[in-house]
């Protein structure tokens, strides 16, 4: 038997019912129908009963037993790891969204999406469509993939470096960032505490390690915080800003995760009720591109603190 099955008898996946081994077993049924032989290198041989691989074809490509397959997919009481549901989810071919959903069907923890994911041309039309109001979105490691034409004259991305293009190096090392929130010290413990919860188990990958790293070591704020183990989630609140052109902004937010890469969060904003915000944004959005990004530097603030101490 290959030396990807690790299983036993049990009572029930964990967690779940009857019913879970039952949906599994027509999931897995369900997928295995709608691939074609022949698109995966299959020969077409004898006459096919049933549209879609066989059992047989694809306990193979996944490298486990028949047997075990078949118990599988009639929905006994086993348990399978998370490595045979990996190898499961290539030989059927799944999207990540179906992907998770066999993960969870089974009992087990869905992987970690890759370190990098991929904008859709859809999502960037949200973006465009929010004008004039502020929207972007981030990764999973709090870097600023996309944003739109509110939101550069609020947060001026552009000016930031590539690699350092994080709502989180903005907060905490950037000299703009700190001058831009009226309640910076709240909205810093805030930040940490939900990068910290939504990293989860990721925080010990070497992407993540990088960034707490240079954090720490450029930023005395952060590594007190960090040291708290907070952990608190805020999908949702208010921004007090002062803009350096535009002045005060109010600005209520959500945050939203990406359905099939839940690594991406979308943030929309909107102006607090009676307020000049509205207005503001309105007429700020329709200045020339040049004018938006003047507002902004990316001076750092060790970089600001040597600039203050020439003579």
């Amino acid at each position: 038997m290959s030396a990807l099955l690790f299983w036993y008898k049990m009572s029930s996946y964990p967690g779940s019912e009857t019913t879970t081994r039952q949906e599994l077993s027509a999931f897995l049924k369900s997928r295995r129908a709608r691939l074609n032989p022949e698109t995966i290198g299959l020969r077409n041989g004898r006459r096919r009963r049933t549209p879609g691989l066989r059992r047989e074809e694809v306990a193979d490509l996944a490298g486990v037993g028949l047997t075990w397959y078949t118990w599988l997919e009639q929905g006994r009481d086993i348990r399978v790891s998370a490595q045979v549901l990996g190898a499961i989810s290539r030989a059927l071919q799944l999207e990540p969204a179906e992907r998770t959903h066999l993960f969870r069907l089974g009992g087990q923890e869905p992987p970690s999406e890759p370190a990098t994911a991929c904008m859709s041309p859809r999502m960037l039309r949200v973006l465009e469509c929010w004008d004039p109001f502020p929207a972007y979105v981030t990764g999973r490691r709090r870097e600023v993939l996309a944003w739109n034409r509110a939101s550069e004259v609020v947060y001026g991305w552009s000016a930031l470096p590539d690699h350092r293009r994080n709502s989180l190096w903005r907060m905490f090392m950037v000299a703009d960032g700190r001058r831009l929130l009226l309640d910076w010290e709240r909205e810093a413990e805030l930040m940490v505490a939900a990068f910290r919860a939504d990293a989860g188990r990721d925080l010990t990958d070497p992407d993540y390690q990088e960034l707490i790293n240079d954090l720490i070591e450029g930023s005395s704020e952060f590594a007190a915080l960090w040291r708290r183990q907070d952990v608190h989630g805020r999908p949702e609140g208010l921004k007090r800003l002062k803009h350096p052109e535009l002045g005060r902004l109010d600005l209520e937010f959500t945050t939203y995760q990406v359905g099939e890469q839940p690594s991406l969060r979308l943030h929309l904003f909107t102006p607090a009720r009676d307020g000049p915000t509205e207005a503001r944004l309105r007429v700020a959005v329709d200045q020339p591109a040049a004018q938006i990004k003047a507002a902004f530097s990316c001076e750092t603030l060790d970089e600001q603190s040597r600039a203050a101490a020439k003579p």
